[in-house]
């Protein structure tokens, strides 16, 4: 009786031990990632490595940017993709680790690629086996990287299949300032996203009109699925067992564990802990 007794004190215990222990390595790999960022601005003229998607071989290139219509938020570092994205729309989110900007920051290890223009197999060693440890969240569990309604107060997830062994990271690119200047930059039709796109990277690179230590650069998926999710009552558990919680990268270099508020509302998005969007085009508020 009284070593269960001592178990059921000791559980509890051992079990926040572990949990404070998995933020920290969490927060550390986002100010480590951080850190590689001001490096690469340091060399890129204050860029962020911000890059859109494309199918290997047909671009960007600085005379030929776009139009390219799609985008997602792993394309800066990590390792490769699973095998589902080879396929996936033609490969266009297949973004290898040869072609992630952040990952000469953050390795010295030689990224080796496909030859030429090709693509990496499925089953090739590199794909395979390759890794980016400071891109790998250890409470990253499932990904939510497959299911693109943002409208779904259940969003779903692939279980058993990490973010981070899904599209090489368990951290994400902060985009929701695209949908910010969604209808406020010229240009529609299918360069519209690339459009917000470049103006929101620019702006980034010169701002100055909003707090560096509130802006959220990057996020891990939780974030990443909730801020961009317009249903208030969206519920989602992250790998620590806390509800709309998300690790949190800003621009100034520091990390922090904070909750996300759901929804369409100006306070979901931008409030006294964190802004997603850009102060001073965000809309009026009371």
């Amino acid at each position: 009786a009284i070593i269960a007794l001592l178990i059921g004190i000791l559980l509890p215990a051992l079990g926040k031990a572990r949990k404070s222990a998995r933020q920290t390595i969490s927060l550390s790999n986002i100010r480590q990632i951080s850190v590689a960022a001001t490096a690469y601005q340091n060399d890129n003229k204050n860029t962020l490595p911000f890059t859109l998607p494309w199918r290997r071989g047909t671009g960007p290139t600085p005379s030929q940017p776009g139009p390219l219509g799609y985008y997602c938020s792993w394309t800066f570092g990590g390792k490769n993709t699973s095998a589902f994205w080879v396929g996936y729309q033609g490969g266009i989110f297949d973004v290898e680790a040869v072609d992630r900007p952040l990952n000469p920051y953050l390795t010295t290890e030689v990224i080796e690629g496909p030859v030429g223009n090709g693509t990496l197999q499925s089953n090739a060693p590199a794909r395979l086996n390759f890794q980016m440890p400071a891109f790998k969240d250890p409470s990253d569990i499932e990904t939510y990287q497959r299911d693109y309604d943002r409208n779904n107060p259940n969003p779903i997830s692939v279980k058993g299949v990490s973010s981070y062994d899904d599209v090489g990271t368990s951290y994400h690119l902060n985009l929701k300032w695209m949908s910010q200047l969604a209808g406020q930059v010229p240009g529609g039709g299918a360069a519209a996203n690339d459009n917000a796109f470049n103006f929101g990277v620019q702006r980034i690179r010169v701002a100055t009109t909003y707090v560096p230590s509130r802006f959220v650069w990057i996020n891990d998926q939780y974030a990443d699925v909730v801020a961009n999710n317009t249903n208030s009552t969206v519920v989602l558990k992250n790998g620590y067992d806390d509800v709309n919680k998300s690790v949190m990268g800003f621009m100034d270099g520091h990390a922090a564990y904070l909750n996300v508020i759901p929804g369409s509302t100006p306070e979901s998005y931008n409030n006294d802990k964190y802004t997603f969007v850009f102060e001073d085009l965000r809309p009026p508020t009371n």
